[in-house]
């Protein structure tokens, strides 16, 4: 494992961030922070995660300002709370600069916005300004688990880099393991949406 982390550990880290950023973050933090032995560069962890969840908002902006979602997503109970807090003005910028600690409508947030076309510069303000706010409050939270680390116990230390590549491994599992699910439940909601009123019990 020390061998795929050394030769491998940003395209890892760049994947993780892509299917599950707050444990990939986090467990990347504890790698980059270990005295002695970094497996990453704090200042790339840094960049990387920043630059990946920042991109993917953009990228997932402008998909949804394509316009060929809105048919799809206009009738779900979770876009419409979402378009209700993006067509606030206070509740929309709430939502864009934490839209990455809301969970189930993360993804959403960024898509709903091109949608309904929330002004391009304001969304790249708040995404960048979110991006900001989320990767310094997960690498905090990183590195003070690197620290819990060191006081616990020395004898700990050893065991670090197999803890931080299990909460990696784990959020990997959790982020893709939860596609299949939705998927599931989303062609479920859709079948009841479309029974008959005749045959509804």
């Amino acid at each position: 494992m020390q061998y795929l982390l050394l030769h491998y550990g940003y395209a890892f880290l760049v994947f993780g961030l892509v299917v599950e950023g707050d444990a990939t973050l986090v467990a990347a933090m504890i790698l980059a922070s270990q005295p002695g032995q970094q497996f990453f560069d704090l200042r790339w962890v840094l960049g990387i995660a920043l630059g990946v969840t920042v991109g993917g908002n953009e990228l997932l902006y402008e998909i949804g300002a394509l316009g060929k979602l809105k048919r799809a997503l206009g009738n779900g109970r979770q876009w419409q709370r979402v378009s209700r807090w993006l067509h606030s003005s206070r509740g929309g910028i709430i939502a864009l600069l934490f839209s990455r600690f809301m969970w189930g409508f993360r993804l959403m947030i960024p898509l709903a916005a091109g949608v309904i076309h929330i002004p391009r510069r304001r969304f790249t303000i708040t995404n960048l300004l979110g991006g900001v706010i989320w990767v310094a409050l997960l690498a905090y939270f990183g590195v003070a688990l690197q620290s819990l680390f060191m006081l616990l116990h020395t004898d700990l230390l050893r065991y670090q880099s197999h803890i931080a590549v299990a909460l990696f491994l784990t959020g990997l599992v959790v982020g893709m393991g939860s596609i299949p699910w939705q998927i599931i439940r989303r062609s479920l909601r859709r079948n009841v949406n479309q029974c008959p009123l005749g045959l509804e019990r």
